[in-house]
């Protein structure tokens, strides 16, 4: 199971998050992102991710909050663009 991180502090590492995560299971993997602010931390056991998203969400590492859940799956994120609220003007 895939789970998101984000707000992190531009100096954790792989490392770092390796570590917290398998206090609670196995880690598979962890991808960090190129900002540095988020990463994807893979967990092969459903009830080990769910553990460390429930003992991890709101925790400090390096100064910053972690907001911890489960990553959403590509092209599952809710409606993106397209309608803009409000009235449309007619194109003259």
């Amino acid at each position: 199971m895939k789970v998101s991180v984000s707000n992190l502090a531009g100096e954790a590492t792989e490392e770092d998050l390796r570590q917290l995560f398998e206090l609670f299971g196995s880690v598979t993997s962890v991808t960090m992102h190129r900002s540095g602010a988020r990463c994807i931390v893979d967990m092969p056991s459903r009830a080990a991710a769910k553990e460390a998203i429930t003992g991890l969400a709101g925790q400090e590492l390096l100064g910053h909050e972690m907001e911890v859940e489960v990553a959403r799956e590509p092209g599952k994120g809710g409606a993106a663009g397209g309608a803009r609220g409000g009235r449309r003007r007619k194109r003259r």
